[in-house]
């Protein structure tokens, strides 16, 4: 059962505790928890009397305090959000931790914050007083079963190879992951099953022209092919900047990938330890990192770099840009 699955079955239960501290480097995750909360707690005819959410980057205690100690104008029970938590004042913070005791038994308070020590006061009091729920990044297998998840939740079916190509696509973020499967659900229609192609043709825009065909390209030295579906690419609407930043990340994948195999470390384990799951291109990686030196990778990634910075001052068009990268980096001898 994941993070939330659990929240979820907290909120739910008829004695719910009154302090709930909520924090993690997953916004997308605190974000569902505390709807969660909401949707659960009070009903949506009393929302507007019994439910205050106040943003702590911009409050105090004295308004926190005033909401948390109040009584249910309606209804039974009462319910503050504090999101931000840790962007109060640390005095401010220090002064609601001290209010505790006097919440009246009517009253939930939801108090959400960011990466914090849970070492560091007020957070110790708060954790003591109340129940803590932590909602990090996932990895791995878990953020391959969020995804399967999410998809279940929309009636169809994530095979784990499209999940974990959909990983490679898109990034280790929930939120823009649980996005994606949202769209990928609208794609295939009334299909029930998202397959990899469906993740590759409705996430990559095309299915012969994205960055896992420019990054084979750029692996096989074929540059004439690389120029080919990065200009495809481009006139599909691909920004530079997101080239360059996808072909920054496969020269640090292949970089490590090359270490690991002058360490004789197998395909299996490489695949984990540079990706943190299984990565259904990890053969190429491995193909393409034996047949480079790794001064060949250091000065690709110098050129990206270069390149990234050029982009964002405007010392690049676009096209020129992709144009001069993709030579760069496919063009050069990468035998060891």
């Amino acid at each position: 059962m994941s993070e939330l699955s659990k929240f979820e079955s907290t909120v739910k239960k008829k004695r719910l505790p009154q302090i709930l501290f909520i924090h993690g480097n997953e916004d997308y995750f605190l974000s569902k928890a505390i709807d969660l909360l909401i949707k659960n707690v009070i009903p949506a005819p009393e929302r507007a009397f019994n439910l205050d959410i106040i943003d702590g980057s911009d409050s105090d205690s004295e308004t926190i305090l005033s909401s948390m100690l109040s009584f249910p104008f309606v209804g039974e029970r009462r319910l503050t959000v504090v999101r931000r938590f840790d962007k109060l004042e640390r005095k401010h913070r220090l002064d609601i931790a001290g209010h505790l005791h006097n919440l009246p038994e009517t009253t939930i308070l939801a108090m959400a914050a960011g990466e914090i020590k849970l070492t560091d006061e007020p957070y110790k009091t708060i954790v003591g007083e109340g129940e803590r729920f932590s909602f990090n990044k996932l990895k791995g297998a878990e953020l391959t079963g969020f995804l399967v998840e999410s998809a279940d939740a929309l009636g169809k079916k994530l095979g784990k190879n499209a999940a974990d190509l959909l990983v490679e696509l898109s990034g280790d973020s929930a939120g823009d992951l649980a996005s994606e499967v949202e769209k990928l659900s609208i794609y295939v229609g009334e299909r029930e099953e998202i397959n990899s192609d469906d993740v590759i043709s409705g996430v990559g825009r095309s299915r012969s022209f994205n960055i896992f065909e420019l990054q084979r390209a750029i692996g096989q030295r074929n540059v004439s092919k690389a120029q080919e579906i990065a200009t495809k690419m481009l006139e599909s609407g691909e920004k530079a900047i997101f080239i360059n930043y996808m072909l920054t990340r496969y020269f640090l994948h292949l970089l490590q990938t090359k270490h690991l195999l002058e360490k004789r470390v197998n395909t299996n384990d490489i695949s984990t330890k540079v990706f943190g799951r299984w990565n259904p291109f990890v053969n190429e990686y491995v193909n393409a990192a034996k047949g480079v030196s790794i001064a060949t990778i250091k000065r690709a990634l110098q050129v990206l770099l270069d390149t990234d910075a050029k982009l964002k001052n405007g010392g690049y068009q676009e096209d020129n840009a992709v144009t001069i990268l993709v030579t760069e980096v496919a063009g050069s001898d990468q035998r060891s």
